[in-house]
């Protein structure tokens, strides 16, 4: 899916929306480029991804451990340092935030 088309979803606009407005155009656009490969990697839209993670009707979260084991999966497939992979996760992360959901960080390797 095309950078223009994906950015037409309700749930990223929320995101960029709330992206630190100290970031440059650069930065902006690989932070929107990383959700758009994990969206694929896991093959469902970003409004797919926040309506499928928590059920409204009973007011609890349902794919949370789906979508913290795929981040986890997403991370350490791309090919760069493991401090840049927590940090393309956690971009992940914050896009659930911006819509109003949390998914849990990855616990630290030292912790486990």
């Amino acid at each position: 899916m095309s950078q223009d088309l994906f950015t037409d979803f309700e749930t990223v606009r929320r995101y960029a929306d709330q992206l630190d407005s100290d970031l440059t155009e650069d930065e902006r656009a690989d932070r929107l480029d990383t959700l758009r490969k994990f969206a694929e990697f896991v093959e469902r839209t970003p409004d797919e991804m926040v309506a499928e993670i928590f059920n409204t009707q009973t007011r609890k979260y349902r794919k949370r451990g789906f979508y913290a084991t795929k981040i986890k999966e997403f991370s350490e497939q791309l090919d760069v340092p493991r401090g840049q992979q927590v940090a393309k996760g956690n971009v992940i992360r914050a896009f659930f935030i911006a819509n109003g959901r949390r998914v849990p960080p990855e616990m630290p390797e030292w912790l486990i």
